[in-house]
């Protein structure tokens, strides 16, 4: 009875625990299942993932050191191409004791005291995977190939340096190594092959270029621009020139933004000059008649790409460069004539009628009618006019020669000059050269006149304002009228005079004070030195005639 009720007891037992192995099957380990020397009986799918997972990471953490030279370059083994098969593992050994038909499992069940089933790594390498990683690495080039150089050396010419071989690392020996490395067996070492990489361009074809480069600007280049010349010489030209190595090709850069801007410090601007407007004055009021054109500058930047691109064709020279707008607004105002807006000085003095003088006065008036004088210039009317010929349809008249009365052509013409003195004095113009009558004719200004002759003494004006001035003559049988046009911006004002003896001779000091748009003030002195008669000097001695 006792033994009836064992055995019943023990089949139960049995059955209970085979009903259990049948329904854990795939979620739990079966009984004595180890992987790589442990026993993971009874773990769950989850427990059982992460022992797993962490012998994976274990196996691709692997070290993989590749020797090149006397260089090692430390990778780990899932960086190239090994993988490991987390959940084939974990399915293989959730799997064990449950495969086969029923004899089989039952057979495994009952053997699982005494019959362990171990699991291994389950690994794989894939060659795709390594070879990206490793070609993408500059660590495995073990030297860059050095390009032949051409160069502009110490004596400035052009030299070569020629190429050097570089190295490289032979990728697909590497990825055959690994293929016969396990990374489960720990620390893989690889001794790597080395690939000669030779520098794209040739020694032979810098040579060729060198002595090319060498005789193209052997002889410098001269450049032209509007109405300015400048030369260029070998050793600022080859300055320019740069040279570098595209897909095997020697590729020549001129830098012609360099040069552009050596052209304009060489080449002073402007390089042409300001075309003056045609101005009239109609009932007292400027009109611009045509406008004039601003100068140019050097230089047009595409002339001077152009001319860099025929140097490097071999073009010798002279080579013209375009001249280009100057960048001032000033200039074109001053160009358009439309400064000149109201009187701002004038002057006139009476004479006889109908004298040979008064044809020498006209004749002057008309050759100085119209002078433009831009901020800055200065005007010399003994250049201006030139000498007083027959030929310029002057005349014979009276005129001082060394302190005497006598005729000469283009006597009188100082009439006009102390005319177009006044106009200036009054116009806020510096008159840097002139000389008072050596005698006093009481139609002039005591002490502020000047004379003129040829080629001395000469009278000089100077625009020292910021604004062009149209200087304008008219005239009648009996009188001479100097008017200066500009944009007022000075205010004159004669302080007054100082009169004193040299001997025998009467010195006068005359004062102007100038104050102009900005607030500054000038203050100068004009000086007249007059002989007391005709014919004599300051101590009273006769001059002898020449």
């Amino acid at each position: 009875m006792w033994t009836t009720t064992a055995i019943a007891l023990i089949i139960g037992t049995l059955g209970a625990a085979w009903g259990d192995h049948v329904s854990d099957s795939g979620q739990t380990t079966a009984a004595n299942v180890w992987f790589l020397g442990a026993d993971v009986s009874g773990l769950s799918r989850a427990q059982l993932t992460e022992v797993v997972q962490l012998r994976a990471d274990e196996v691709l953490s692997t070290p993989v050191s590749v020797t090149a030279g006397e260089k090692v370059i430390s990778y780990q083994s899932g960086e190239l191409g090994f993988s490991y098969d987390v959940a084939g593992v974990v399915a293989e050994i959730l799997a064990a004791r449950h495969q086969g038909g029923f004899v089989r499992q039952a057979a495994d069940w009952i053997a699982s005291p005494v019959s362990p089933i171990v699991v291994g790594d389950s690994t794989a390498f894939q060659p795709s995977v390594a070879e990206g990683h490793l070609t993408d690495d500059p660590r495995l080039q073990l030297a860059a190939p050095e390009e032949p150089e051409v160069f502009l050396g110490t004596d400035h010419v052009f030299e070569v340096t020629p190429g050097v071989e570089g190295g490289i690392v032979d990728v697909e020996d590497l990825i055959s190594q690994l293929a016969t490395n396990d990374p489960t067996e720990g620390q893989i070492s690889l001794d790597a092959v080395r690939i000669g990489l030779p520098p794209n361009g040739d020694d032979e074809a810098a040579e060729e270029l060198a002595a090319s480069l060498n005789s193209l600007t052997a002889d410098g280049v001269d450049f032209l621009a509007g109405s300015a010349h400048a030369s260029i010489g070998s050793t600022l030209l080859r300055r320019h020139i740069g040279i570098r190595v595209e897909k095997g090709n020697f590729v020549v850069d001129f830098d012609a933004d360099r040069l552009h801007t050596m052209l304009e410090g060489l080449l002073d601007s402007p390089v042409t000059d300001l075309v003056e407007p045609t101005i009239v004055i109609e009932d007292g009021v400027p009109v611009v008649v045509s406008e004039g054109e601003p100068p140019l500058a050097c230089c047009d930047r595409d002339s001077v790409r152009q001319a860099a691109e025929m140097i490097m064709a071999g073009a010798k020279g002279p080579l013209r460069v375009d001249p280009r707008p100057v960048d001032d607004p000033r200039l074109a105002a001053w160009a358009s004539g439309e400064l000149v807006t109201a009187k701002v000085g004038e002057f006139t003095t009476r004479h006889a009628c109908c004298q040979g003088r008064v044809a020498n006065i006209h004749r002057i008036a008309d050759i100085v009618r119209g002078i433009y004088l831009l901020p800055g210039e200065s005007v010399s009317l003994n250049e201006f006019v030139g000498r007083r010929t027959r030929e310029k349809g002057f005349v014979a008249a009276g005129a001082i020669r060394s302190g005497h009365l006598e005729d000469e052509v283009g006597g009188g013409v100082s009439q006009f000059a102390t005319t177009i003195f006044n106009a200036a004095f009054f116009a806020g113009l510096d008159i840097p050269v002139y000389q008072a009558h050596s005698l006093y004719f009481s139609r002039y200004p005591f002490g502020r006149e000047a004379t003129i002759s040829h080629p001395a003494p000469d009278l000089v004006l100077h625009n020292v304002t910021d604004f062009p001035v149209l200087i304008w003559t008219s005239y009648t049988d009996t009188s001479i009228t100097v008017e200066m046009y500009s944009t007022p911006n000075v205010v004159v004002e004669e302080l007054g005079q100082r009169v004193g003896r040299w001997s025998r001779c009467t010195h006068v000091e005359t004062d102007r004070q100038r104050t102009f748009l900005d607030g500054s003030m000038l203050v100068d002195t004009f000086e007249a030195l007059y002989r007391p008669a005709e014919g004599l000097d300051c101590n009273g001695n006769v001059i002898p005639q020449s």
